[in-house]
C-alpha cells in the first residue's frame, strides 16, 4: 500500500512539474511580458463626436493608428522613417492582438483615455519586408546606466540633486529595445564595496561599473558623463556615452552636444539631453541588429544542459526575451537535457551574439546541430 502511495504521490508531482513547465513554456508567459517590442503602453487619447459611443470608436481607431505607427518606427531606423507606409486603418485594425483600457473618462460627446495597444508581429513583418525597408526585433539584455553630472569641479552620479540623474530617471521607457536600467539617488546597494563613485565611473572603472550594474539587475554598463558649460550666454550639455560589458568595443565613445534655449533650465536641458542620448543608444543597437528585407529565417535545434526544472525556465525566458526568435517549441525533454527548435532570421552569428548579451551561449555540436549553455556557469 505504502508502495502505491508512494508512486502516485511521484505521479502527482511529475504532473505539476509538467503543469508548471507548460505555463513558464506558454506564448505570454512571464518572460515575455517583460519587453514586448510590439506593445505601445500609455497613450492618450481625446475625441469628440456627436455621441459617447462614436467618441469612443474613434478614439480606438485613433490609438489603433498611432500605436501601429509607433511600433514601426521603433523597429526600424530614423533614416528610413519616411519610406515607411503610411497608417492604413485596416491593416491596423487586422494587426491588432489586444487593447487594454487603463483610465477612461466620457461625457455625452467626449471619450478620454489611457490604453494599451498590442499587435501581432507577423502581419508588421511582413509589411516592413513588402516594403523593402530593414528592420530589428533583437532585444538587449538590461543596461545599468550611470549618469555623472559636471559642473567645473563638481560632479555628481548618485546623489538626489544631480539633476541628470532625474531627466533619466523622469524617462518614458517602456518595451525599448534596449532596457535601461537607473539606480535610485542615493541606493544603499551602490555603497557595498567596491562603491562607485562619479570619479570612478567618470574615469571608466569597468570593474566596479559592471558590479554596480549587476546589483540593479543589469549584465552591462554604460556610463552617461555630462559636461554642463556656458558658451556666452547660452548653456550647453556636452555628453558622453561609454559602454562597459560583453560587446562593448574598448576606448568606444559616443558624443552628443546639446544646446540650451534662451532662458531654459537646467532641468529641461537634461530632460532634451537624456532623450536624445537614449534615441541614440536604441538607434545604435537597432543598426547593429537590422535584419535586411526579404531575410528567410531559419530553423534552428539547440539543445540545453538542465540541472533542474529552474534551468528550463531560464533558457526558455532568454530565448522568448531575444528578438528575432520566433516560433521557440520545447521538441524533447529528458531528465537532464531538453532540446529546443526555434527560428531565427540573421543567420547564426547574429543569433550568437543576440543570445550572448541575454547570457547564453550557442556553441555548434555537428552538422545543423547547436548547445545551449549559460555564461554564468
Amino acid at each position: 500500500m505504502r508502495a502505491l502511495f508512494r508512486r502516485a504521490l511521484f505521479r502527482l508531482a511529475a504532473c505539476l512539474a509538467a503543469l508548471v513547465v507548460l505555463a513558464a513554456l506558454a506564448p505570454g508567459g512571464p518572460a515575455a511580458a517583460k519587453v514586448d517590442l510590439y506593445r505601445v503602453q500609455n497613450l492618450a487619447v481625446d475625441e469628440s463626436a456627436p455621441s459617447a459611443a462614436e467618441a469612443k470608436q474613434a478614439a480606438m481607431a485613433a490609438a489603433r493608428l498611432e500605436a501601429f505607427d509607433r511600433v514601426l518606427r521603433r523597429l526600424t531606423l530614423r533614416e528610413d522613417h519616411e519610406r515607411l507606409p503610411a497608417p492604413d486603418p485596416a491593416v491596423a485594425a487586422a494587426a491588432m492582438r489586444s487593447v487594454q483600457v487603463l483610465e477612461e473618462r466620457q461625457s455625452p460627446v467626449r471619450y478620454i483615455a489611457r490604453v494599451s495597444v498590442g499587435f501581432h508581429p507577423e502581419p508588421v513583418r511582413t509589411l516592413l519586408q513588402k516594403a523593402g525597408i530593414p528592420f530589428s526585433e533583437s532585444v538587449s539584455g538590461p543596461v545599468g546606466v550611470f549618469p555623472v553630472y559636471e559642473w567645473g569641479s563638481l560632479r555628481l552620479l548618485l546623489e538626489d540633486v544631480n539633476p541628470w540623474r532625474a531627466a533619466w530617471a523622469l524617462r518614458p521607457a517602456v518595451n525599448e529595445p534596449v532596457p535601461l536600467l537607473l539606480p535610485l539617488a542615493d541606493d544603499p546597494a551602490m555603497l557595498t564595496p567596491p562603491m562607485l563613485t562619479a570619479d570612478s565611473a567618470a574615469d571608466g572603472d569597468s570593474a566596479r561599473l559592471l558590479q554596480a550594474a549587476a546589483r540593479i539587475g543589469a549584465r552591462r554598463a554604460l556610463v552617461a558623463h555630462a559636461v554642463y558649460r556656458l558658451v556666452g550666454p547660452r548653456p550647453v550639455l556636452e555628453v558622453a556615452l561609454r559602454r562597459f560589458g560583453a560587446g562593448a568595443a574598448a576606448g568606444a565613445i559616443q558624443t552628443l552636444r546639446i544646446e540650451g534655449r534662451p532662458g531654459e533650465t537646467v532641468e529641461s536641458l537634461c530632460a532634451r539631453a537624456a532623450a536624445a542620448a537614449a534615441d541614440e543608444i536604441q538607434e545604435s543597437w537597432k543598426r547593429a541588429n537590422l535584419v535586411a528585407a526579404g531575410t528567410v529565417a531559419e530553423t534552428f535545434e539547440a539543445t540545453a544542459a538542465l540541472r533542474d526544472l529552474a534551468d528550463l525556465i531560464a533558457v526558455k525566458e532568454v530565448l522568448a526575451a531575444a528578438g528575432g526568435v520566433q516560433q521557440v517549441q520545447l521538441a524533447e525533454l529528458a531528465r537532464d537535457r531538453a532540446l529546443f527548435r526555434f527560428r531565427f532570421a540573421g543567420g547564426a552569428t547574429r543569433l550568437q551574439g543576440v543570445l550572448e548579451r541575454h547570457g547564453l551561449a550557442l556553441e555548434p555540436a555537428g552538422a545543423n546541430a547547436w548547445t545551449l549553455r549559460s555564461l554564468d556557469r
